[in-house]
């Protein structure tokens, strides 16, 4: 397969009027022009952006794919592939499901621990069967719970998860400094009165964590067994420097520029939320996506909870901010390939690496996806642009 008569977006340049030529689901050649013969088969990018499959290494969805209402359950094997097709849909070709081991009783059923080790299971087990994109597990493991080590300790060493990150989300502290913003989370989305709102953040501000020796030893596992560990809402140099000592490679949503600064200077990938970005503030009030980038400071996006937001984040980079394509691309596609160590064979458009594509245009500087590819496969085409299904919608 070759596709052909379009913009290629590879590490450090654009190639106009390009050609890839994929074989058995692997880039082979990119050439800098149009092809001498076209084969059936082949794709015509007709002039719009050819670029790498979206590596999203922080996404929630699957959380509210399996319960999108406190009181509605959906089983695994259908929200799998149902989320699936919307995450190709927007360009994400390899998906890192972050799953949140908050506490035993937790209310939120998808967090509770027995809910979180079945989820990772099915998920592991659902990957390896017939699907569009590629499955990753992200294990977000919160260390006010005490009575979870051990068995963390077995999905680290039995290989179940690709991603391993520790956080803490007590009140006055990283993502909850400000605790109002905590509050009004309480209740204007989980629905508590004020009353228990305040009684919830007492009680968590005095929960019992793991000893800094248990998360360390878990997160040195992990390492040994070559997954990328990843802290969480660092909002002190302190922290920060514990977290590098444990050999976290990751700083996800630093909450001041000091802060990711610090983590860019150690040589961890400082990470940002695309929603932050595109919202052009933190939804915390924490550090702003927009202000670090312009400091230099953001290595890579993830969708965090808006999995739509990153290809967006690509355009709004570009257009608004003044990065320039290639660099904005690697911060969705490469980075986070280098981050997760998968950079060898995804991330990029180069020869030798598997053809996970995006064809993209663009309507008023906005971004338009047209066709979705995954190993040389496509598995996503849609019609915005074509004007004949324009025309048969407006008869």
């Amino acid at each position: 397969m070759k596709i052909y008569h379009g913009k290629i977006v590879t590490p450090d340049q654009i190639i106009e009027q390009g050609t890839l030529t994929v074989e058995d689901g692997t880039i082979t050649a990119i050439d800098r022009k149009e092809p001498d013969r076209i084969e059936p088969g082949d794709i015509n990018a007709m002039g719009s952006w050819v670029m790498p499959g979206i590596i999203d290494s922080h996404s929630d969805a699957i959380e509210i794919e399996i319960e999108p209402r406190p009181t509605s359950k959906f089983p695994i094997e259908l929200s799998f592939f149902e989320l699936e097709k919307k995450l190709a849909s927007e360009g994400i070709t390899t998906i890192f499901h972050a799953v949140s081991l908050m506490k035993r009783n937790t209310v939120r059923w998808p967090r509770q621990n027995e809910t979180v080790f079945e989820l990772i299971d099915d998920i592991n087990r659902l990957a390896k069967g017939s699907h569009l994109i590629r499955h990753k597990t992200h294990l977000r493991y919160e260390i006010a719970n005490v009575d979870a080590a051990d068995q963390v300790a077995g999905l680290i060493r039995e290989g179940k998860i690709d991603e391993f990150s520790l956080t803490d989300h007590t009140p006055g502290q990283g993502q909850y400094r400000d605790l109002e913003v905590q509050r009004r989370l309480l209740v204007g989305l989980r629905h508590y009165s004020e009353q228990e709102a305040d009684e919830i953040i007492r009680e968590t501000m005095h929960q019992a964590k793991l000893d800094p020796e248990t998360v360390r030893e878990l997160a040195h596992l992990a390492v040994q067994k070559g997954i990328p560990v990843a802290s969480h809402d660092d909002d002190t140099l302190e922290k920060l420097q514990i977290i590098h000592d444990w050999k976290a490679s990751i700083s996800e949503f630093p909450i001041t520029l000091e802060v990711a600064r610090s983590a860019k200077d150690m040589g961890m990938f400082v990470v940002m939320g695309a929603p932050n970005l595109l919202l052009g503030k933190s939804h915390s009030n924490n550090l702003s996506a927009r202000e670090a980038v312009r400091e230099g400071l953001v290595d890579m996006m993830c969708s965090d909870y808006y999995p739509s937001s990153l290809l967006h984040a690509v355009f709004e980079l570009h257009y608004e901010l003044g990065i320039t394509l290639p660099h904005a691309v690697n911060m969705m596609t490469l980075n986070p390939a280098r981050a997760m160590k998968l950079n060898h064979n995804l991330g990029s458009i180069e020869t030798g690496k598997k053809a996970d594509l995006l064809i993209v245009a663009e309507s008023g500087q906005k971004p338009v996806l047209q066709t979705v590819i995954v190993g040389g496969k496509k598995i996503c085409e849609l019609s915005y642009l074509n004007p004949d299904h324009v025309d048969t919608l407006a008869e």
